[in-house]
């Protein structure tokens, strides 16, 4: 898929982040595995349906206030539109959320980045917060920033969040350029991602693999072409992840393996945090600003 360019338009007239839902309805689980053996092809349509439609998390006011204190732009993206906030001046530091998230969910991280001097830049992606669209992947993700960063003139550090994080590697394995990065609570593989859903739907081996094919299919590539610890390798930009040791949406395991595949890596473990109450903390946060250092200008 070629980027497209991204053009500003006129400002459009809105907490828990779910990796995947955790808990199925039994009324959901019963209807696909009827499906399933009945009509297989609109099983598998349904699932691809149901895994790639985020679900919207709302703001919490402290996240309302300081969005509010930004300057906000909306982007031409690909036929839709991307939400964006600014702070400060300087070179730029984008912050990315993950699936099911929002621009408001990096705020705690704006005021200590421009105070460091950094012009930050948080983004809602697509399908989530005030971006359009209902169905998003890592895939969509790794364009809207690579995108983004392109519109902007380019970004001089990331901080991205759990399958943010996914996205910006694989923008990242695609030519983005940038100084350093930060990952909040970051997966390796989406091996254990689709096991929940799997589990959740109760889905037969056949079911899942109808679902590949046409998800593949959709995205124009294989699952096997996204995972971040295939793809660091390559990589060269320093990346400090943070992890929170009680995660239980993306275990510290995962951003372990990253750091083992990422030849400039190194994983920083907070006690006793989840997968967002990470992106809270004021130790984790300095830890994060102090490894971005000053901007490059």
């Amino acid at each position: 898929m070629a980027p497209h360019s991204l053009t500003a338009l006129p400002p459009a007239s809105s907490e828990n982040s779910t990796i995947v839902r955790s808990k199925t309805p039994r009324a959901l689980r019963s209807t696909f595995r009827l499906l399933d053996r009945l009509v297989p092809d609109l099983a598998a349509r349904f699932a691809q349906r149901l895994f790639f439609t985020p679900p919207r998390a709302a703001l919490r006011e402290g996240e309302r206030e300081i969005l509010a204190a930004g300057r906000r732009e909306t982007f031409a993206h690909r036929g839709g539109r991307l939400a964006v906030w600014r702070w400060g001046e300087g070179p730029r530091a984008l912050l990315v959320h993950g699936w099911g998230g929002h621009a408001g969910q990096m705020t705690a991280l704006v005021e200590p980045l421009v105070a460091a001097g950094y012009e930050v830049v948080a983004i809602d992606l697509p399908g989530h917060g005030l971006s359009s669209g209902d169905r998003a992947s890592v895939l969509h993700f790794a364009e809207a920033v690579s995108d983004l960063a392109q519109a902007l003139g380019g970004i001089d550090v990331l901080v991205a969040h759990s399958l943010g994080a996914a996205g910006a590697t694989l923008a990242l394995s695609r030519g983005l350029v940038v100084r350093r990065v930060v990952y909040f609570a970051p997966p390796a593989r989406f091996e254990a991602i689709w096991a929940r859903f799997r589990d959740g739907l109760g889905m037969s081996s056949r079911a899942w693999a109808r679902f590949q094919r046409r998800a593949e299919a959709w995205l124009g590539l294989p699952f096997a072409a996204i995972a971040p610890a295939d793809l660091a390798p390559s990589l060269r930009v320093p990346l400090l992840i943070i992890h929170g040791m009680a995660d239980r949406e993306i275990a510290v395991q995962e951003g372990e393996r990253l750091r083992q595949h990422w030849p400039q890596a190194r994983l920083h473990h907070v006690e006793g945090l989840g997968h967002l109450r990470v992106l809270k903390d004021a130790a984790g946060i300095d830890e994060a600003r102090r490894f971005l250092g000053a901007p490059r200008r």
